[in-house]
């Protein structure tokens, strides 16, 4: 009997493509948990937008086994709502790793004084748990109760330049309230809602994320926790 020696055998072609498709499935607020049903879901979703693909074939791609032509390509990155480049070619905002530490530790900052700031004003605020798989998936960085009313909050920090706030939030953040922190210059600072019609109408998706510039007197202006939002 003939056997395949094992240098001959065929390895997967992609396996970040898979990686990135898992991670923006994770993220989806429609798409199923893995093993359960995931891959069949993404192949309705694309065969409701006219391009009818085989579950196979949508494993393959999440194994790495095969990409998608580029016009697929741009379909399937439409149903995982992320940017086609980074999905079929890793391409990120182009942020430098420095740049994203900073991001990401002004973030955390910003989530830390929100929180502060809702407890003086007479909230009651609380850091999602570990095992909060909602938290994970929404992008949740606090739960708030304000004046008898539950809310999830996503917090982003922004800058302005001339009448226009820049911002970066996540494409999955389910039906979260989003907290915009804009630091004007040292200790002075600004709170602002960006609602989901904003976001809409002023961003475009990169790696995986919405880059938001949006006219400054569109947002609503947060003066304190006291009432609801």
């Amino acid at each position: 009997m003939l056997t395949t020696p094992a240098t001959s055998r065929k390895r997967p072609r992609d396996v970040s493509l898979g990686m990135r498709l898992e991670q923006a499935a994770d993220l989806h607020p429609h798409c199923p948990p893995k093993h359960q049903g995931r891959q069949v879901w993404v192949a309705e979703q694309m065969s409701r937008k006219g391009h009818k693909v085989s579950n196979e074939t949508v494993r393959k791609w999440f194994e790495g086994e095969a990409k998608p032509r580029p016009e697929k390509g741009a379909v399937l990155a439409e149903v995982m709502g992320v940017d086609p480049a980074w999905l079929q070619l890793g391409i990120d905002t182009g942020m430098t790793t420095r740049d994203r530490k900073v991001r990401n530790a002004m973030a955390s900052g910003a989530v830390n004084m929100v929180a502060g700031i809702i407890q003086m004003d007479g909230g009651a605020p609380a850091f999602p748990d570990t095992a909060d798989t909602r938290a994970e998936r929404e992008h949740i960085d606090l739960y708030a109760i304000i004046k008898g009313a539950n809310y999830a909050l996503h917090v982003a920090t922004g800058e302005k330049a001339g009448d226009q706030v820049g911002f970066s939030v996540p494409s999955a953040l389910g039906e979260n309230v989003i907290v915009l922190v804009l630091v004007r210059h040292g200790l002075h600072f600004s709170l602002f809602e960006a609602t989901p019609d904003i976001i809409e109408l002023n961003s475009e998706m990169k790696g995986g994320s919405f880059e938001v510039h949006a006219d400054a007197a569109a947002l609503r202006q947060i003066t304190g926790f006291t009432e609801r939002l």
